[in-house]
């Protein structure tokens, strides 16, 4: 369903912190359908194209960061995984792996965004009145506040669903993953169909997806 992940030779790899870095091409070429509309921007508007992609690139760079670090710091070594869906920050839990470890992990990926964004709010009074330096400034803002709400949404596989996940095995074991498919199947149609009303249709594609998604892993559940 998502395609391959597995690594080709026109992956960007790279190591930060001590933590590896993969970038399949799929992942620049999402980041340009999303921005595609900014080509529409005037003789600016390859360059402001390109800025997004490179907005888009840092903030979730920033977010799963925010994933690896924490897990490193509970000692689960990471790593991380850029594509056309997004990141991801892998980790292998061992022992003393916890519910509460598992949701400060999960979470300290948005935070990691909301402090991304309060530092541009704060920078934008103080950096030059450049219009392409303001117009990268408020992409990062809307970005790393609208992106990091929206992913804080309990549909799975976001770190909301992640969260609400964790929640929902810590009460029943046996039937928690089943709940958070349910609360991720309603949820997700319910702002689906929000987005698609406010005049957002690739956000509504996407929670259509991971709403449709939900619902066929439940289904597959049911059966065992």
């Amino acid at each position: 369903m998502f395609g391959s992940l597995q690594p080709t030779r026109y992956d960007l790899t790279f190591s930060v912190f001590g933590i590896p870095v993969r970038v399949l091409p799929t992942f620049w070429l999402t980041g340009v359908l999303f921005g595609f509309d900014l080509l529409h921007r005037g003789q600016n508007g390859p360059l402001l194209l390109l800025i997004w992609v490179a907005v888009v690139f840092v903030s979730i760079l920033v977010h799963e960061f925010g994933h690896a670090l924490t897990a490193r710091a509970f000692g689960y070594p990471p790593r991380i995984l850029m594509y056309h869906f997004g990141g991801l920050a892998m980790y292998e839990p061992h022992t003393r792996y916890t519910t509460a470890k598992a949701i400060l992990i999960t979470l300290a990926g948005p935070g990691a965004g909301f402090l991304l964004f309060g530092l541009c709010y704060v920078l934008q009074t103080y950096l030059p009145r450049d219009p392409i330096v303001a117009e990268a400034i408020r992409m990062l803002i809307w970005v790393n506040l609208f992106w990091g709400l929206v992913n804080l949404i309990p549909v799975l596989p976001l770190d909301g669903g992640q969260v609400c996940r964790e929640v929902c095995l810590s009460i029943s074991p046996r039937q928690g993953l089943k709940w958070a498919l349910i609360i991720g199947m309603l949820v997700g149609s319910a702002v689906a169909v929000g987005f698609w009303r406010i005049g957002l249709p690739y956000a509504a594609i996407l929670f259509a997806v991971l709403a449709v998604q939900s619902y066929m892993e439940f289904q597959q559940r049911r059966a065992w």
